[in-house]
């Protein structure tokens, strides 16, 4: 499904949540990225119908969702969409099986509720858990059981608003895989909001990096990451170095102490070396500015050195001087 917004913007009050964004998705599994406050959480409501746009236009394919100008705004329940929201919003009163069985009122017949609660429950592997509360589940089993809820619907998008912060790191891995694969496996799309730059690029088709309510940058994860279309983009995603009169980048794994042909020899001073898991990274000052790179064991402070950066590496920033 190709997802179309044009001008859309959203106002609240004398705040300007969205600026006026056009974009076409049509991707799988979609990410928006950034910061606290860009807007992206806004443009997932206005996406699902949980909030009313100022002004634009929402297509889902040829069908118009929302028009300020034709003045039509499909409801929520009729977009076939579902939401799994940060704090999971299941019913603490009901057992799973009610709270997945109460989104599919109306929706399928209710002779045929058991079956449907019980496919999704084996494809987040929580068979077995029907009788329960949410308030005896984990927090990684009960997002599995907000995970099924939105599946029961078979809801031709999924919107997932940070689904993952409130997970211990070891399970936020373990449930992005599991989400990938389920949303490959099924016949429907995902957006993703989040602010966690490495989630990002793990699981997306396709990333938009939102800052002050504008798309800064739409893209692959390996074209936000190699060709940033700002400062801002550049310097969120991932680390970046930079030098030179034009704004020139560079990615630290771009820069070594080995010279190879092509490379570029700058004068380093050790600052600082810290021990990040498979390796160090160590911060050192090159030409008056931070640079970042990495080394298999740590470099005394203080230490000068030389360090050369790959030229097929380096990227300048278009229209930017």
């Amino acid at each position: 499904m190709k997802i179309s917004i044009e001008g859309l913007e959203k106002k609240y009050g004398g705040t300007q949540a969205l600026k006026p964004i056009s974009a076409e998705l049509d991707c799988k599994f979609i990410t928006i990225l950034g910061q606290s406050g860009c807007g992206k959480t806004t443009l997932l409501k206005l996406l699902a119908g949980l909030e009313k746009p100022t002004k634009g236009e929402i297509r889902f394919d040829d069908e118009v969702i929302y028009s300020s100008e034709r003045r039509k705004n499909v409801k929520p329940n009729k977009r076939n969409v579902a939401m799994v929201f940060q704090d999971f919003a299941l019913w603490p009163h009901m057992t799973i099986y009610e709270n997945i069985a109460f989104g599919l009122k109306g929706l399928v017949p209710k002779k045929e509720v058991p079956q449907r609660v019980d496919e999704v429950m084996k494809l987040v592997k929580m068979k077995g858990f029907e009788k329960r509360r949410p308030g005896e589940l984990s927090g990684g089993q009960q997002q599995r059981v907000a995970l099924a809820r939105a599946l029961a619907i078979k809801p031709r998008l999924i919107l997932f608003d940070e689904p993952l912060s409130a997970l211990d790191a070891v399970l936020r891995e373990q449930m992005q895989e599991e989400i990938m694969h389920i949303i490959h496996e099924q016949d429907c799309q995902a957006i993703f909001v989040t602010h966690d730059q490495s989630e990002a690029m793990a699981m997306s088709d396709q990333i938009i990096v939102m800052d002050g309510g504008n798309i800064a940058q739409i893209g692959t994860p390996e074209e936000i990451y190699r060709y940033p279309a700002t400062p801002y983009v550049a310097d969120f995603i991932g680390k970046v170095n930079w030098f030179g009169v034009g704004n020139f980048i560079v990615r630290p794994e771009a820069i070594s102490r080995n010279q190879r042909p092509g490379s570029i020899a700058k004068q380093a001073r050790v600052m600082k070396s810290t021990f990040v898991g498979d390796r160090y990274l160590v911060q050192a000052e090159v030409e008056g500015r931070q640079w970042r790179f990495y080394e298999n064991a740590p470099l005394e402070d203080g230490r000068q050195l030389e360090v050369f950066i790959d030229e097929k590496q380096i990227y300048q920033l278009e229209g930017i001087q």
